[in-house]
């Protein structure tokens, strides 16, 4: 019996083209009343592997990793004053699978290839008072041991700034 229902192992297997990085990435969209998050990551950095997915103990792996992407308040910890809670958190596995003959074809997945695979998670957060959010404390790094940086980009009141969150300095503080 998998451990997968059959739609998330369907789309744990599916080919496609992710923006592969070696970090992983945060994007953050403060707004008046809450924030989106858009994050990124290489499956390495969090189930330990590459997939594509073989066997039932990754399926498992997987799909753990998966239901924790799903809480992003567990992993991005915001201040309790803010009283924020998530409206919607949306996560998949992302899978390429590229031909070293010919780097930019989708390939059947023979031993010969290569592929790169990434957790994308959506999501959107309210806030009763966006007052009191002036950071995010990283609990995502002592979830996930195999990941050591994330480039966190802000966005906020029409402005940009990029700060790295890691392992050793696991807080970032908002503009």
């Amino acid at each position: 019996m998998s451990l997968l229902p059959a739609a998330l192992a369907a789309q744990a297997t599916q080919v496609t083209t992710p923006d592969h990085r070696d970090a992983g990435r945060l994007d953050v969209v403060l707004s008046q009343t809450g924030f989106s998050l858009k994050l990124k990551v290489p499956t390495v950095d969090v189930v330990g592997f590459e997939a594509p997915i073989s066997n039932d103990d990754e399926r498992a792996k997987v799909a753990i990793a998966m239901s924790e992407l799903s809480k992003p308040l567990d992993l991005f910890v915001v201040p309790l004053e803010a009283g924020c809670f998530t409206t919607s958190a949306n996560v998949i596995l992302m899978q390429q699978i590229v031909d070293q003959n010919d780097t930019g074809r989708a390939s059947s997945g023979s031993p010969t290839d290569e592929s790169h695979a990434e957790f994308q998670a959506d999501y959107v957060v309210q806030c009763q008072d966006m007052s009191a959010l002036d950071r995010f404390d990283f609990a995502y790094f002592d979830r996930f041991s195999g990941s050591e940086t994330l480039t966190v980009r802000i966005k906020a009141d029409g402005t940009e700034q990029t700060r790295e969150a890691t392992r050793a300095a696991p807080e970032v503080i908002f503009p």
